[in-house]
């Protein structure tokens, strides 16, 4: 690596300089103390503080952290730089003209022109005269106690020193190197950590977990905006179908009362019978008695049963509300979920934590009630009813009776179990074990090395990965599905239960060595 090239690597992008005294943001990109401070006194955006780099944005401002490895490296850098510009130097010989020098001799301690530098070259009594570009005072290569010039490197105490110290000074039993071959370690040196440096800068574990970070954000958002808008599309079609169902009942039921009211009507306008049975009647009277008696039984039993039929019982002719009611609010008991749903969708909840009421006397929880510890002395956990008593197991406190849900643990050991349980399970014998039970569903992985999906004492054998540190449990309530799947860079799946789950359920774990642990 040539010296250009640090250069570029030591430049502080505020000021295009090598750095002076760096500082490191959390971003991994570096500055000079007073660059940064004085970029960030003129520019104080709305939003906080921003790298002029990457333009990350910082609020509060953060705190501004001395970049050790940095400036030990531009130190070295510094002392292996020509001490002074060549540019003014001129030859110790041209007294009436001068001349710009090329060379400085550090043998001689002059500096010299091209005309007056030939003897250097072509003379071999100066074959032994170290030439160097021009320097216009020889003092910084000049030892401080014996005023000669510097030609050796002393490794103990990293500095350049000369013959006399060498032989009579403090140096006289270090370890000396020629300054040719300091220069190469010196440089040797600058290229590895220069390399460890870009290495810390652009493969630090904070950028991979921002990275990491970015991926899992972006594919959760759609995921959240996949499953929100097949639910939306879900709803909006019941509504337009519950709309339907209740303006037909309204509607059933207004025809039902209209024709009711047009039966009542027509057995009330019988008046042209009535009128036929007048006129009757009087041509009756005009006859004779005997044809009169003969002839009036059947009339008088037309007028009898029309009288019954002109005035009918006329019931209260409105409509059946409360019927419509009760069929509609039969048909909308779903639709209060709604709002639930969302939340269950967006995971809208209160982080999870660990119940301790469920936790099994072989089992140390975190004060945080984040992660739990296996130990071989039992707690002195308080009897309770919900308390696992023969595995060591413990519960979430949260649990979970729609909508969609994620959560990671992480894991150490060779002996755990990761999954969900319904609320009912045993606490107790081989229906509280979650590799047995008929109510639990978990990714397991035992002390035999082997790596299963357990449910009801079935099981299938996955793929062993022993890198897997790491679960994402991934919960659709609904659907009925419960999925695991290894974290790194990206999401690997690795198995996925399909059941219907008729009650709530809370994530689980089985922990019978080392420790497990909740990341959100």
């Amino acid at each position: 690596m040539e010296p250009g090239a640090f250069e570029d690597e030591l430049t502080c992008a505020v000021c295009l300089q090598v750095y002076q005294d760096p500082v490191v943001l959390s971003c991994q990109h570096s500055f000079c103390l007073k660059c940064i401070e004085g970029l960030w006194a003129q520019t104080p955006g709305p939003e906080g503080f921003d790298c002029p780099q990457c333009h990350r944005k910082f609020n509060p401002r953060p705190s501004l952290e001395r970049n050790f490895t940095l400036c030990n490296i531009v130190e070295k850098y510094n002392r292996s730089q020509p001490p002074a510009d060549s540019a003014r130097v001129v030859c110790d010989y041209c007294v009436e003209n001068p001349s710009p020098a090329v060379k400085t001799c550090l043998k001689c301690e002059i500096s010299l022109c091209s005309h007056h530098l030939k003897p250097h070259l072509l003379n071999k009594a100066f074959s032994g005269h170290t030439l160097i570009e021009p320097v216009a005072d020889l003092k910084d290569r000049q030892c401080v106690d014996h005023k000669k010039i510097l030609e050796y490197y002393c490794e103990d105490d990293a500095e350049c020193v000369c013959v006399s110290c060498v032989i009579t000074g403090k140096h006289k039993s270090h370890t000396l190197l020629s300054l040719d071959q300091a220069q190469a370690a010196i440089k040797e040196e600058l290229e590895r950590e220069i390399e460890k440096l870009q290495v810390q800068q652009n493969g630090s574990s904070k950028q991979r977990d921002l990275e990491r970070s970015e991926a899992e954000i972006k594919t959760r958002i759609n995921e959240l905006k996949g499953k929100l808008s097949k639910s939306f599309s879900e709803w909006r079609r019941q509504l337009e179908e519950d709309e339907e169902y209740a303006l037909k009942l309204i509607g059933e039921e207004g025809l039902r009362a209209l024709s009711q009211i047009r039966s009542c009507s027509e057995a009330l306008n019988g008046m042209e019978q009535i009128q036929l049975m007048d006129r009757e009647t009087q041509s009756l009277v005009q006859r004779d008695p005997l044809s009169f008696i003969q002839n009036s039984k059947q009339l008088l039993s037309r007028v009898t049963e029309t009288q019954r039929v002109t005035d009918p019982d006329v019931p209260a002719l409105t409509l059946n509300l409360s019927n419509i009611s009760q069929l509609i609010q039969k048909r909308l008991n779903g639709s209060g979920k709604y709002h639930s749903d969302i939340l269950g969708i967006i995971g809208q909840r209160s982080p999870m934590s660990l119940d301790p009421k469920t936790v099994n006397w072989n089992l140390v929880l975190s004060d945080d009630l984040r992660s739990v510890t296996w130990t071989e002395w039992e707690q002195p956990y308080p009897p309770h009813p919900e308390r696992f008593k023969d595995r060591p197991q413990v519960l979430c406190s949260q649990s979970f009776s729609s909508g969609s849900h994620s959560w990671d643990v992480e894991t150490d050991g060779k002996d755990w179990g990761i999954g969900i349980v319904c609320g009912s399970v045993e606490r107790e014998g081989d229906e509280s074990n979650l590799r047995l039970s008929r109510k639990s569903w978990c990714l397991d992985f035992y002390d035999d090395d082997s790596f299963r999906a357990y449910h009801n004492s079935q099981f299938t054998v996955l793929p062993l990965n022993w890198s897997i540190s790491r679960i994402r449990v991934q919960l659709d309530y609904e659907a009925g599905t419960l999925s695991f799947h290894r974290v790194t860079d990206s999401l690997r799946h690795l198995h996925t239960f399909q059941t219907t789950f008729t009650e709530p359920v809370f994530p689980a774990f089985y922990c019978g060595n080392k420790s497990l642990k909740l990341l959100n």
